[in-house]
Order: structure tokens, then C-alpha cells, then sequence
């Protein structure tokens, strides 16, 4: 019986394995938003979420920069406003008028003075909406009330935690990190590969050189003193396996972040959705193997007494699960 030489089998698995990465870029480009969004319901809601959660994250900084935003405001009201025009005022819309009531309130009890064209288009989208529930913008937390909930039920644990930009200057002690990297291995892999790995950095001229190449951390650079870069081990993987990497990468860096949590230190991931050179360079920077992908960025630092965070609003239940 004739077999089959192994380099045909090599051969189609490069082929397939092709055929899959033209599969996942034509999907992308062809649902994924651009600016080209008006008629799409969906994808002006992604957009709008992206938006207003830059003036969130603005306001959540140690020292917020006045009047900060102004073209992202402008681009964002541009989609919200057609927007409520179509569809009517909705839990999405109430949050973005919400972080815009903070963001005037923000600026006029600093005493400075927005543009008067620009202020009157934010106070006209606010007027439209109910001011009475705060649902964007930013929270007031303290480090008692984040600590008193860890050893409570798993909801309250997990509702606990908020993405921290803002760190007191005390470090973290080694042991807490291995502790949560122990903790963290539970995560579940293919085939238990556990490819994951934790890049630990201490050195704060280090850190910043990382940073410049994250191009997502303006405005609070200066406090992270402590940065974790999550990888995963392209030698665990085979065929059809390349989104896998940034899945288990994906679901080792969420339980790093809650083991962090159980232990009292306050993280923010940060994404590293940039072109490959910038990846390359990190790697450089970090001493990170060529065989690892980068999966993301985590700042974190030690709780201070008091500090504010982002509301981030979610969605209602029902988008989330579908019943078949």
C-alpha cells in the first residue's frame, strides 16, 4: 500500500495553516469598526465605548491634565450624537454624558476655561440625558474598602478589583509575585502546555523605556515603579494552534491579575496591540526570547489610602448570553 511521504503531510499543514491566517484577516477587515461606521449600530457603540472611556481613564489619573481630550471629545460626540438621533438615549449614552458632567465640573473647579464653542457641545449632550445615577466617570476607592472584600464571596471579590492608575511609592516584595504566579499556574492551557511566563520588572529606567513602546500609559508613567510583561511560548504550540497563544496567554494574565488582587496590589492591564517592530523592540528592551509572544502589559504598584478609578459601565446581561 502506498503511504504518503511525511513532507506531504508537512505541506498541507503549511497550507491549511495558511489558509486560516487569510481566513482571520479577511473576517477582521471585513466586520471590524473603522472610521466608516454610520450604518452599523454596533460598531458605533464600540467606538463610543473607546472613546469615552479615554475621558474616564483621563480623570482617573494622579494629576489630570486640564482640559485634556478636546479631539477625542470632538470625534466622539460626532458618532454620539447621530447616534441618539437614530436610536434614543441609552444606558451607553447616559455613561458618555455622565464622564462628560465630570469632565466640565472637572475643568471648572480648576478654574480653567474650555473653549466656549467646545463646552457649549458637551453641556447640549448632557442636557439630553438623566444626571441623577452617576454611571460614567470616575469612583472614589479606598484601600480599607478594597481589603475588607477580599475574603468575601467570589462576586464581591471579583467586583472588587478595578484596573489602578495611580500607585503609592512602596515597593513590592518578591514573594508576591511568585505567590501569585503559584497561584496563577491553575490557570487552565491546551493539553495543560502551560506556556505562559512572567516577565518581572523592578528597575524604573527599564520600565520606562518598555513603556515608550506601549504608546497607553500617558499620564501615569511616573507611578508605575513595578511592570509585568505576560508572554507565551510559541514552542508549546503546533497546527492550527496560533490564536491559542494569546487564549491561554489571555486567561494566565486575568488570573494573575485577581491573584494580585487576593494579596492587596492594584494592577492595569495594558494592551500591546501595536505593530510587530514595536514587539521586537520590547523584547530587546525586556530580554524576552524570540520564540515568545507578547501577550500584554500589566503596571503595578502598591494601593495608596484613597484613589479614584473608572466606572467603566457594562453592558446589560443580555447582550452577553444567548440562550439556543
Amino acid at each position: 500500500m502506498f503511504r504518503k511521504p511525511k513532507i506531504y503531510f508537512v505541506a498541507k499543514g503549511n497550507a491549511i495553516e495558511l489558509l486560516n491566517k487569510i481566513y482571520d484577516l479577511r473576517l477582521y477587515y471585513q466586520y471590524s469598526f473603522h472610521r466608516k461606521i454610520f450604518k452599523d449600530k454596533e460598531k458605533q457603540e464600540a467606538l463610543l465605548f473607546k472613546l469615552y472611556h479615554i475621558v474616564e481613564k483621563g480623570l482617573s489619573l494622579p494629576q489630570p491634565r486640564l482640559g485634556f481630550g478636546k479631539e477625542k471629545i470632538h470625534e466622539m460626540l460626532e458618532v454620539a450624537n447621530p447616534y441618539v438621533s437614530k436610536y434614543g438615549k441609552t444606558e451607553l449614552t447616559n455613561a458618555i454624558a455622565s464622564s462628560l458632567s465630570e469632565y466640565i465640573s472637572f475643568n471648572k473647579s480648576n478654574k480653567f476655561d474650555l473653549d466656549e464653542k467646545f463646552q457649549q457641545q458637551i453641556e447640549n449632550f448632557v442636557a439630553l440625558h438623566n444626571k441623577d445615577t452617576k454611571t460614567g466617570g470616575t469612583l472614589n476607592v479606598s484601600k480599607k474598602q478594597i481589603l475588607d472584600s477580599l475574603n468575601s464571596d467570589f462576586e464581591t471579590f471579583f467586583n472588587s478589583r478595578y484596573s489602578v492608575r495611580d500607585y503609592a511609592p512602596t515597593p513590592i516584595n518578591d514573594r508576591v509575585i511568585e505567590k501569585a504566579v503559584e497561584i496563577a499556574r491553575k490557570t487552565p492551557s491546551v493539553c495543560n502546555r502551560q506556556s505562559w511566563i512572567t516577565h518581572f520588572y523592578s528597575d524604573k529606567k527599564r520600565i520606562n523605556s518598555l513603556l515608550e513602546q506601549q504608546n497607553g500609559n500617558r499620564g501615569f508613567i511616573e507611578v508605575i515603579n513595578h511592570l509585568i510583561i505576560v508572554t507565551t511560548n510559541v514552542k508549546a504550540f503546533t497546527y492550527y494552534e496560533g490564536n491559542q497563544v494569546f487564549v491561554d496567554g489571555g486567561l494566565f494574565s486575568m488570573s494573575l491579575m485577581l491573584s494580585l488582587h487576593a494579596q492587596g496590589i492594584a494592577t492595569c492591564a495594558l494592551n500591546t496591540c501595536r505593530p510587530f517592530w514595536y514587539e521586537k523592540k520590547i523584547k530587546q528592551i525586556g530580554d524576552i526570547p524570540p520564540h515568545e509572544r507578547i501577550i500584554m502589559m500589566i503596571a503595578l504598584g502598591t494601593m495608596k489610602p484613597e484613589f479614584k478609578v473608572t466606572i467603566s459601565q457594562r453592558k446589560p446581561v443580555t447582550q452577553f448570553l444567548k440562550k439556543h
